[in-house]
C-alpha cells in the first residue's frame, strides 16, 4: 500500500514538475550540450594554432618534417607557411598561437646538436627559432609534440656520433657507417602507436587514436547536469514548501514526500542524461551505464534532500547551486583529475560516478555513499519533524 501510494505521488509529482517551463528549459541542457560537443568534435577543431616555416635547402629533412607537423591530427593544428615573414604576421595578428621556423640544412645541424657543438647552430645556438606572443602552458606542450616529431631524426644523429665514436668502426668509412645504421633504424622502426588504452575487466581496449578529445568531459558534464536538476527541483521544493503547498501531506510522510518530490526532477535529469550519453558515442555496456545512471540519480537525491534540510532559504540555497555545480566541476574528473581535498570530494556524487565507470571498488564505495546521504537526509528530517511536534 505505501508503496503504491509512493509511485502515485511520484507520478503526480513528476508530472506537476514537467508543467514548468523553466524545467523544461534545464532538461533541454542534456541534448542541446550533446548535440554541440558532438558537432564540434566531428569538425577540425583544435586549442592551438601554430604556423611552420621550413626555409629552402637542398636537404629536405626541414620540409619532411614540417609535414609530419602538418599531418599531425589532435588538439594541436599546424599549417605551413611559404615565408618567415608570413609566419610572423599570423602570429603578430593572432591568427597563429605561435609559429616555428626549420632552418636549411638541418641534417647538418642535426650532427652538430648530436656531437654537441651548439655554438654552430643557427638561431643563437638553437635549433629552431619559435616566434610567439605569449608562453603559455599549452604552447609549451606543442612544443613537447615538435620534441617528438623530431626525435626521431635526432635519436639518429646520436646513434651514428656515438658509433663513430667506438674504436671497433675506426676503420670503416664515416659514409658506410652512417648508412648502416639508418638501415637498422628503419628496419627496427616502429610506426604504429607503442600505447594500448584499456581498463581492467575491459576484454577490447581502447584505441588511443580514435578517442576524440572534445567529448572526453561529456559524461562529467552531464553527471553536473544530473546534479543540476536535482538542485531545482530541490529549488522548487522550497517554493513550495515556503507557500505551504504540501501542509496537506501527514507528518510522518512529510519527509518520504518530500523525497519523492527530488527524485521526480532527479530522475528526469538522469533519463536525458542517459539518453544524452547513449547518442553522443561516448557508451558503454547498456547495463552498466544504467546501474551507474540509477545509482547516481538516488545519490543525487540524497545529497539534494541533505541541502533542502540545512539550507532553507530560498535565496540562499538559489546562490549555493551555482557554486556547488562549480566545486563538483573543478573536484571531480569532469575536465581533469587534481589530486588532494579528499574531505571535500567525498561529499560529492559526481566524484563517485565518474570514477565509478571503471572500477568496481569505486562501485562498492558509491553504493555505500548514496545509502549514507540518503540515511542521513532521513535523520534529518526525522529530527525536523520532532521539533516541528514539540511546537
Amino acid at each position: 500500500m505505501m508503496i503504491k501510494k509512493m509511485l502515485i505521488w511520484y507520478l503526480l509529482l513528476s508530472k506537476r514538475l514537467f508543467k514548468k517551463p523553466s524545467f523544461w528549459a534545464v532538461l533541454l541542457l542534456a541534448p542541446l550540450l550533446t548535440a554541440g560537443m558532438t558537432i564540434v568534435a566531428e569538425q577540425d577543431a583544435y586549442i592551438l594554432r601554430i604556423a611552420v616555416y621550413a626555409e629552402p635547402s637542398e636537404d629536405s629533412l626541414g620540409e619532411e618534417i614540417a609535414g609530419d607537423l602538418a599531418e599531425v591530427d589532435g588538439v594541436i593544428s599546424y599549417h605551413l607557411c611559404s615565408s618567415e615573414e608570413e609566419l610572423r604576421r599570423e602570429v603578430a595578428l593572432s591568427q597563429a598561437d605561435a609559429g616555428y621556423v626549420i632552418p636549411s640544412g638541418l641534417t647538418e645541424y642535426l650532427r652538430e646538436y648530436a656531437a654537441g657543438r651548439r655554438s654552430g647552430l643557427p638561431y643563437n645556438g638553437h635549433l629552431i627559432r619559435v616566434v610567439t606572443n605569449d608562453d603559455n602552458i599549452q604552447l609549451q606542450l606543442a612544443r613537447e609534440q615538435f620534441y617528438s616529431v623530431l626525435y626521431p631524426h635526432l635519436s639518429l644523429m646520436i646513434a651514428e656520433q656515438f658509433t663513430l665514436e667506438q674504436s671497433e668502426f675506426a676503420d670503416m668509412d664515416e659514409s658506410d657507417v652512417r648508412r648502416s645504421v639508418k638501415e637498422l633504424y628503419e628496419e627496427l622502426h616502429v610506426d604504429e602507436s607503442i600505447f594500448q588504452y584499456a581498463h581492467s575487466g575491459e576484454e577490447a581496449p581502447d584505441d588511443l587514436d580514435n578517442v576524440n578529445y572534445l567529448t572526453s568531459p561529456l559524461r562529467g558534464m552531464l553527471s553536473l547536469f544530473v546534479l543540476l536538476s536535482g538542485l531545482s527541483s530541490t529549488l522548487y521544493l522550497l517554493k513550495d514548501r515556503k507557500a505551504g503547498m504540501f501542509n496537506w501531506v501527514r507528518y510522518g510522510y512529510r519527509g518520504v514526500f518530500e523525497w519523492i518530490c527530488i527524485l521526480s526532477g532527479t530522475a528526469a535529469g538522469g533519463g536525458a542524461a542517459y539518453l544524452a550519453l547513449f547518442f553522443s558515442g561516448t557508451f558503454t555496456a547498456w547495463k552498466e551505464e544504467l546501474l551507474l545512471m540509477i545509482m547516481l540519480v538516488f545519490a543525487v537525491t540524497g545529497f539534494c534532500g541533505i541541502l533542502s534540510r540545512l539550507i532553507r532559504n530560498m535565496a540562499v540555497f538559489g546562490t549555493c547551486i551555482p557554486l556547488a555545480i562549480l566545486i563538483s566541476a573543478v573536484l571531480s574528473p569532469v575536465f581533469a583529475a587534481f589530486h588532494g581535498m579528499m574531505p571535500v570530494k567525498i561529499l560529492l556524487p559526481s566524484y563517485f560516478y565518474l570514477n565509478s565507470l571503471y572500477s568496481v571498488r569505486f562501485r562498492w564505495w558509491f553504493f555505500l555513499y548514496l545509502l549514507a546521504v540518503n540515511i542521513i537526509y532521513a535523520v534529518l528530517q526525522c529530527s525536523f519533524l520532532r521539533k516541528q511536534k514539540s511546537l
